[in-house]
């Protein structure tokens, strides 16, 4: 139990963090430049994609990464729907199509660029560029 704490905690915690931000209703215009919102977006749910992806690596015991990084994307986007169906009942907010377009490609994102770490990390280690002695 305490193993998955430590590692769905924190996803939890972000989703939570998430619904509430949602709850709020912010006044038209108050973005500081074009296309805030989206690029929030994609930084946010990018975040809540790794903490899942983290969640998953450590408590399912596999370890295909495209099969954890295809799980954590459709979770992600599965949360980034639900969310837009819940700001369609917040006063001054609306739901929006490319909101959940945004985390998508936030979520798909975080995956690349996780994938693309962990084979420049392999690849140093395996030329002893690790920094382990």
């Amino acid at each position: 139990m305490k193993r998955f704490i430590i590692f769905w905690g924190p996803v939890f915690l972000f989703a939570m963090f998430i619904f509430i931000m949602s709850s709020l209703s912010f006044p038209a215009g108050s973005d500081p430049f074009p296309h805030f919102d989206k690029f929030a977006h994609f930084l946010v749910y990018g975040a809540f994609a790794l903490l899942i992806f983290r969640g998953f690596a450590r408590t399912t015991g596999s370890n295909n990464f495209l099969l954890i990084a295809i799980l954590t994307v459709t979770v992600t986007v599965a949360y980034g729907v639900s969310d837009e169906i819940h700001q369609s009942f917040v006063p001054a907010r609306d739901s929006d199509v490319n909101d959940v377009a945004a985390d998508c490609v936030g979520a798909m994102a975080a995956m690349t660029a996780l994938y693309l770490f962990r084979r420049v990390s392999l690849s140093l280690n395996k030329r002893g560029w690790g920094g382990r002695s």
